[in-house]
């Protein structure tokens, strides 16, 4: 038997040993959920303040988990489907993305929508999993245009855009889009 306090009230019961099921498809059920986070853990604080994913009681990488749940129980971790942000905001259309000498420019096509404010902005995450490096980058939305400082190494960079519109205190947000960019 084992002591223990539950609902602040001290209580004895019988000790059971947690089940850990190592079956095939709770193994791959986790190595999707450690890639995920692992992947999500290298840009989830530089995004904190410029997300308006429900993060109630929770981080915001935990809230972008939850948002790709269906992924991980499917057990494939597809970084072009990733979504790192999610709302009612037209998606940003057009968006491309070029390098020169390893920093990377994204364009995008202005909103048409009716429902942005002045205040609404382009949020683009650069991720390179391979070097570790990480760069955020906003401008107005209707700029049309954003580059990076940062010099990425040669090879594959992630890259997330969606619109942010900050209104007051609430966040309003687009669901993210993903582009692909090679660095020679």
């Amino acid at each position: 038997t084992v002591g223990a306090k539950w609902k602040n009230k001290s209580t004895i019961r019988t000790y059971t040993k947690p089940s850990n099921p190592s079956t095939a498809g709770q193994q791959s059920v986790r190595g999707v959920f450690a890639s995920m986070t692992s992947f999500v853990a290298m840009f989830a604080d530089q995004i904190k303040y410029l997300s308006a994913l429900n993060t109630a009681g929770q981080s915001v990488r935990n809230a972008i988990i939850q948002a790709n749940k269906a992924q991980i129980m499917d057990g494939t971790f597809d970084k072009t489907t990733l979504l790192i942000s999610k709302g009612g905001l037209q998606k940003v259309a057009g968006e491309s993305a070029s390098e020169t000498s390893g920093k990377i420019t994204v364009t995008w096509t202005k909103p048409t929508a009716t429902n942005f404010t002045a205040n609404a902005e382009l949020i683009a995450v650069m991720v390179q999993p391979a070097s570790g490096l990480v760069e955020v980058v906003t401008a107005p939305a209707t700029t049309e245009t954003v580059s990076g400082t940062m010099t990425f190494a040669q090879g594959n960079v992630d890259v997330y855009v969606y619109y942010l519109d900050k209104r007051g205190s609430n966040k309003v947000a687009s669901a993210s889009d993903y582009i692909s960019v090679t660095i020679a």
